[in-house]
């Protein structure tokens, strides 16, 4: 098994914040130094929740990753912009810190960081700038797909997931405002149902809304309950998000 490390050492006088200025990179990774370890992420646009489960922003199925992918023109090896040809509705810098997956050979399976893109509306030739060189050119034949970092821009889970659980807030951090959430170690969390010592925890779906839950046939675990947990009260849990 892995071991977690961060850049970051970080007190309680750190997480108990929330910010209009971003503080440090968005995804970053800190730890307390007894085993929490957090993300700092910044908020959707409604305060956050201490305790509840949050997911990243929602997937843009159209204009980030449809089906199949997105068509690109060819891109040669060591460059570092990539050119979107269908049409598309993308506002300036809405992927940066992005990343961007070759889905479709030439150049599959490789990822890339975006750096910046151009603003298109309902218009072709979005221009992808990468953080990174291109690996394996790019063909007409590519198709590639985006992902939005999972940090930016954090809502409480909905009854219906819409993107990858993302942390737990232990701040009442404020609408469209940064600050830390918690992915890894002991925590409090929202309960429904019972969750005896040792149950295996997942993101309740069609119930209360970021609450965890005892995991069944094809949710993910995201924690284990370290007490014996009741509904509607917020129990000790240990999360492995990471």
């Amino acid at each position: 098994m892995s071991t977690l490390k961060a850049n970051l050492l970080v007190t309680p006088a750190d997480l108990f914040t929330s910010s209009t200025t971003q503080g440090t990179d968005i995804g970053a990774q800190a730890t307390t130094g007894d085993g929490r370890y957090f993300r700092y992420f910044l908020n959707g646009a409604v305060a956050a929740v201490p305790g509840q489960v949050y997911q990243g922003p929602a997937q843009d199925t159209t204009n980030y990753n449809p089906s199949g992918g997105l068509a690109v023109a060819a891109a040669a090896i060591g460059t570092n912009t990539v050119t979107l040809t269908g049409s598309l509705t993308i506002a300036a810098n809405a992927l940066a810190g992005a990343f961007m997956s070759v889905a479709v050979t030439p150049g599959q399976g490789y990822l890339y960081k975006v750096k910046s893109n151009s603003a298109v509306s309902a218009a072709a030739n979005c221009v992808i700038t990468l953080e990174d060189n291109i690996q394996v050119a790019l063909t007409t034949a590519s198709k590639v797909v985006f992902q939005q970092n999972p940090y930016n821009g954090c809502i409480v889970t909905p009854a219906t997931m819409t993107a990858s659980v993302a942390g737990v807030p232990i701040y009442a951090v404020a609408a469209s405002a940064y600050g830390w959430m918690q992915v890894f170690g002991m925590a409090s969390c929202l309960q429904t149902g019972t969750g005896t010592v040792g149950t295996a925890l997942g993101v309740l779906q069609g119930g209360t809304i970021g609450s965890l839950a005892p995991a069944i046939a094809g949710t993910p675990i995201v924690a284990w309950a370290a007490n014996t947990n009741i509904t509607g009260q917020y129990g000790n849990v240990y999360l492995v998000i990471a």
